[in-house]
This record gives C-alpha cells, sequence and structure tokens, in this order.
C-alpha cells in the first residue's frame, strides 16, 4: 500500500515522501485498517487535514469495492466441470451463441456472458470485445464457449480458426484463454481436452 500512497500524494502535488512517511508512523505494515480507533484517525487528519481525510475516504472505498467483488460461480479447475455447466445453460438453445467466461486468478468463474447470437465469425464475435470484456473485469484468464444446435460436437474449421486467434490475442495482453468449449444437448467437445488448444490447431 506504500507505494500507492506515495503516489496518492504525488499526484495531488504534495510532499509524496515526508507524507508517506507520516502515514508510515501512524498505519504501519500489516495495520488492520478496520480496526481503526477514532482518536488514530482524528489525529492523522490533523497532519494534512484536506488530503488525509480525503486519503482515508479513498481508502474505505477501496475496502468496500473489495466486498463488492464477483461471486464465484464454479472452479474452472476441472474441465469436466465447465463443460458441464456450459452444456447445461447452452445445451438446449435452438440459436448458435458465444459465452464468455472471466476467471479470477484462483481459477473460479466470476462471469458467465453472453457475447454474441448467431453463426461462430470473427466478424461477429470480435476478439476485441471479448478481451476489453475481460480486462473491465480484470479477469485473469477466460474460457469461451458456444453451442452447436446440430447436435454435432466437433469444432468447425473457423471454430478452430477464431479459437486460435483469441489464444494468440490472449498470449499477447498475458490474459490467457485456457480453454474453449462447444456443447449440444448430448454433452461438450473441450478443446484443451483434445489437444487442439495450443499447437495444430488448424491442422485436424
Amino acid at each position: 500500500m506504500k507505494k500507492q500512497v506515495f503516489d496518492f500524494y504525488q499526484i495531488l502535488e504534495q510532499d509524496a515522501k515526508k507524507n508517506t512517511e507520516i502515514f508510515s508512523l501512524y498505519f504501519p505494515e500489516n495495520y488492520h485498517f478496520l480496526e481503526m480507533d477514532e482518536d488514530t484517525r482524528t489525529d492523522f487528519i490533523a497532519e494534512n487535514p484536506q488530503m488525509n481525510r480525503a486519503l482515508l475516504i479513498a481508502i474505505g472505498m477501496g475496502f468496500q469495492l473489495a466486498k463488492e467483488s464477483r461471486p464465484v460461480l464454479l472452479s474452472a479447475r476441472h474441465s469436466s466441470l465447465v463443460g458441464a455447466f456450459a452444456q447445461e445453460k447452452l445445451g438446449d438453445l435452438k440459436q448458435e451463441q458465444l459465452f464468455l467466461a472471466l476467471l479470477n486468478t484462483q481459477l473460479d468463474v466470476i462471469g458467465w456472458e453472453v457475447v454474441f447470437v448467431g453463426t461462430l465469425t470473427e466478424v461477429s464475435a470480435s476478439p476485441r470485445e471479448i478481451f476489453q470484456r475481460a480486462l473491465k473485469a480484470n479477469a485473469y484468464a477466460i474460457i469461451i464457449a458456444h453451442n452447436h444446435p446440430s447436435g454435432n460436437l466437433r469444432p468447425s474449421v473457423q471454430d478452430k480458426r477464431f479459437t486460435k486467434r483469441l489464444y494468440d490475442v490472449g498470449q499477447e495482453l498475458n490474459l490467457p484463454l485456457l480453454d474453449a468449449f462447444i456443447v449440444s444437448k448430448d454433452g461438450y467437445w473441450s478443446m484443451q481436452e483434445k489437444g487442439q488448444l495450443w499447437e495444430h490447431l488448424l491442422d485436424e
């Protein structure tokens, strides 16, 4: 937190070094801000009333935002769990839809969003839109899933091409695509399980 406090004062054109040192006197490393007493709060604010009050408000808002983090929908550590979840959500749909799963650093699914409805092409399903959503949600990684209303689980050439494009962009952005699923009412196909997500994705 020390760096963020330093940056706070620096951005507001305060003496960042001096004010950060004062902050550290009142709030040493591993200080529990939720246990702050009124005397400590009052004394700290008195050192630089306008700026220190604003800093404590910002810290409080940070704790509030942390409480409002996205709920965990399921663990993505095992592809079978994600495949079953995607099959339940998409298997019976009559029109092809692409869904984006957003993952945190523990590989939990914290978001499940429809990206588009229609035939899967790079024109209708933009990699840019997918990664914009993931970056906005501060996701660690992503998984995609779409359904084949025909019941055929094998990926088409278009499916493979689009998945490879997402995989390559994810590597460049350090926001990896961990798997791509195709589902029907009878089952699912995982490109990670089938070894199609990395090399020779277009060769099969």
